[in-house]
């Protein structure tokens, strides 16, 4: 073992290098407190200091509050010598981080043992610096492949466009990596779009996951696998599913196990871009805000439901809203009004009314970084405790 002797009596520290040396250790001396920091670091392999407590300059207290204080890379055992049988002197190197004392003057076999003990400390403080650099690496690894799924969420995510005169925009946090919120909309058929916003319960990769898997499904259209579009065996054959029909079906699928607790909530829906009629089914989720642009207000859409997967045989229901050219439909996870600010008081469903009421004239995006600069500006931190999330479409025809 590497030891670093700390003594002013040159004699001293002679006779303890040469019983330390006849059992086998490496020695290196320092005559003060401050010679023994320059060669602790200099000296990257030294892992015990036996320091006498009284020397001129830095006495051996504080030497060893400096060690404690300084970032070596490496645990030092530290051994006081001391005449002084004071207790509350004892007490004091203890608190200060000494991890053995020895009286002066030092019986040998005594500092033998000591040594022994300190050893197999050192021993395990090796063994666990080794699994923590193990456990570090291993965590690299995974947070490299979180950002390589969160790039992969993104991709899934569909970007800001019009599609059949109806337009669409999205704001996207995870509070983590990775999200539990998932959004998408589509074209299903020349006239007929589908779109919807949904919350897994909890955080990180197992909701991403599912919220994935949930992705999919909502994005197949074709095949006898779709529960977006029903095959038939006569003209047109196919019928798009009512929203309500959608979410039984997806209630039937997933349902809460004791080894998988998540389950979702979603609001779901259809825009017929032709003539502005919008049926939407809900499962537990945010009220969807209705913006009427031609009549300058903004309503909640009845509705309501329970979670999907939280009870069997649920069945579902729609509303039908009748859009006016520039009306927007505005859905969102609770992630948003649950948002909390510094004495815990959250962001509320009446102020994101006001926001979307004051943005009213504004275009898509500006009215997506208004909520988002208000929901900010409201917790006054740079990330949110919950995945934070919402799509805004408009019909332009």
């Amino acid at each position: 073992m590497n030891i670093l002797i700390v003594e002013d009596a040159r004699d001293q520290r002679l006779m303890l290098s040469i019983v330390l040396k006849k059992q086998g250790h490496q020695v290196l001396e320092a005559e003060n407190g401050i010679k023994a920091l320059e060669i602790l670091q200099e000296y990257q392999d030294v892992r015990i200091i036996i320091s006498d407590w009284m020397m001129p300059g830095m006495d051996g207290l504080e030497l060893l509050r400096q060690t404690r204080k300084t970032d070596l890379g490496r645990y030092i055992y530290f051994i006081l010598l001391t005449g002084n049988a004071d207790h509350e002197a004892v007490v004091e190197g203890m608190n200060d981080g000494a991890d053995d004392f020895l009286a002066k003057p030092v019986n040998f076999d005594e500092l033998a043992a000591r040594l022994k003990a300190g050893i197999r400390i050192i021993e395990l403080e090796k063994q666990l610096e080794q699994q923590n650099k193990q456990l570090i690496e291993a965590i690299q690894t995974v947070e490299k492949d979180l950002e390589s799924a969160a790039k992969a969420q993104e991709v899934l995510l569909a970007q800001p466009t019009t599609i059949q005169h109806v337009a669409f925009d999205w704001f996207f946090k995870p509070s983590k990596i990775l999200g539990g919120d998932m959004f998408g909309y589509q074209a299903i058929d020349g006239e007929t779009l589908g779109f919807y916003q949904l919350d897994v319960a909890g955080h990180g990769i197992p909701s991403a996951l599912f919220s994935f898997t949930l992705n999919n499904i909502l994005s197949e259209t074709s095949g006898r696998g779709s529960i977006i579009k029903e095959t038939l065996d006569h003209e047109p054959f196919y019928k798009v599913r009512a929203p309500e029909k959608v979410l039984a079906s997806l209630n039937r699928r997933f349902q809460v196990t004791p080894e998988s607790m998540l389950y979702f909530t979603i609001a779901y829906g259809l825009i017929n871009s032709r003539t502005g009629q919008v049926t939407l089914s809900q499962a537990g989720h945010p009220k969807p805000l209705w913006i009427h642009r031609e009549k300058a207000y903004v309503e909640p859409v009845a509705g309501g439901g329970v979670p999907i997967g939280m009870m069997p045989d649920m069945e579902y229901t729609s509303c039908t809203l009748q859009f006016r050219p520039g009306d927007r439909l505005f859905l969102y996870s609770d992630g948003v009004t649950e948002c909390e600010n510094a004495e815990s008081e959250q962001f509320g469903e009446t102020r994101l009314l006001q926001c979307l009421q004051d943005t009213l004239n504004d275009d898509l995006k500006s009215v997506i970084d208004q909520v988002e600069k208000n929901v900010r500006d409201w917790s006054e931190l740079d990330r949110f405790d919950d995945d934070v999330t919402y799509l805004l479409l408009e019909w332009k025809p």
